[in-house]
């Protein structure tokens, strides 16, 4: 009996109110902290509100800039395309009064073919090419692809090509930077719109059977992608916008 008049309380219970009423004063003196790390989240998230409009403008000002960028360069090549059909008008004016003009005439046509320094006109093939319906990043047409197409075309035989208007020359690079597809560094859409000039039987035929024809045709039967080919009766292929002359070799006197 005396013990329990003693000890009323229980020895347990004693031990947590004590650290109930510690505990307490702890959560007392951690409330500062508590209180400054939610000014600091607080500030943060006021900052990034009135921030976000600037970045956006931002933003938007760095697209237009790009967009005003591209719209130059067109212009430029617009205007380049425009000086070389003077020259080479100029040229054919130049070379046109003797038969020995005339021959080098007819030889510099066919360079100028060549080389995709001047417009050409003629029948040949449309092949319209495009990413696989599904969601698998696998189906969807790289830089590789369009390689493949136009080394195979060149091969069955093509006298031009050009993809989404872009001429392509022997020095011309088909690449990707991220998600696109560049020509000469000037990024392309989907589809992809390839036009051939030459004879539509027999270029479609022997593309077939080169390995542009054998890789496309893995791409349609296993992953999906499409490949449309039309015959053109004409077609006319723009001079290409940049032509480098990297070497030049004089004749004999």
């Amino acid at each position: 009996m005396r013990e329990i008049q003693v000890n009323a309380v229980d020895p347990d219970y004693t031990r947590e109110r004590a650290w109930s009423q510690g505990g307490r004063s702890a959560r007392w003196m951690q409330l500062p902290v508590f209180a400054i790390a939610a000014m600091l989240f607080a500030m943060s998230a006021v900052m990034t509100t009135r921030a976000a409009p600037q970045i956006e403008k931002d933003r938007q000002a760095m697209v237009q800039s790009i967009e005003q960028s591209q719209q130059q360069q067109d212009a430029l090549r617009n205007e380049i395309a425009t000086t070389q059909a003077k020259v080479y008008d100029l040229q054919q004016q130049a070379l046109a009064n003797d038969a020995g003009s005339q021959r080098i005439n007819a030889q510099s046509d066919s360079l100028a073919v060549a080389s995709a320094s001047t417009a050409v006109t003629g029948p040949g093939l449309t092949i319209v090419v495009d990413d696989a319906t599904s969601n698998d990043p696998n189906s969807r047409v790289i830089d590789t692809d369009l390689q493949q197409m136009t080394n195979g075309l060149w091969q069955a035989g093509a006298e031009a090509i050009s993809i989404n208007g872009h001429r392509l020359t022997t020095l011309t690079a088909i690449r990707g930077a991220g998600d696109a597809i560049t020509v000469d560094y000037r990024s392309l859409t989907r589809p992809y719109t390839v036009e051939v000039i030459g004879d539509p039987e027999t270029l479609q035929q022997r593309f077939v059977a080169t390995e542009g024809g054998t890789w496309w045709s893995y791409l349609q039967n296993n992953l999906g992608m499409t490949m449309n080919i039309t015959r053109e009766k004409a077609l006319e292929l723009p001079a290409a916008s940049r032509v480098t002359l990297r070497y030049a070799k004089g004749g004999n006197p």
